[in-house]
């Protein structure tokens, strides 16, 4: 494992220290599982964003009288 320094302003270091208190764990931890969990997410989500738009590339998208009709049937006006 590497070590690296970053700048964290008092009040986001108040709170990890809160948390690595609360949870029996150390302030490095809790940064990791924070740094893990904001990869996977945004990892996720890029991800997500590259497929729909190949979607909609390949023209896989629905026609608007689709999600009209989509809504109607649960009630809402799409429109």
């Amino acid at each position: 494992m590497k070590a690296t320094t970053i700048r964290i302003d008092d009040k986001m270091l108040g709170r990890v220290d809160g948390l690595a208190k609360a949870l029996s764990r150390s302030r490095s931890w809790v940064i990791n599982q924070a740094i893990d969990r904001f990869l996977d997410y945004e990892e996720w989500y890029i991800k997500e964003v590259k497929d729909g738009l190949a979607e909609v590339e390949r023209g896989e998208i629905a026609a608007d009288e689709e999600v009209v009709a989509k809504f109607r049937k649960w009630g809402a006006d799409a429109r």
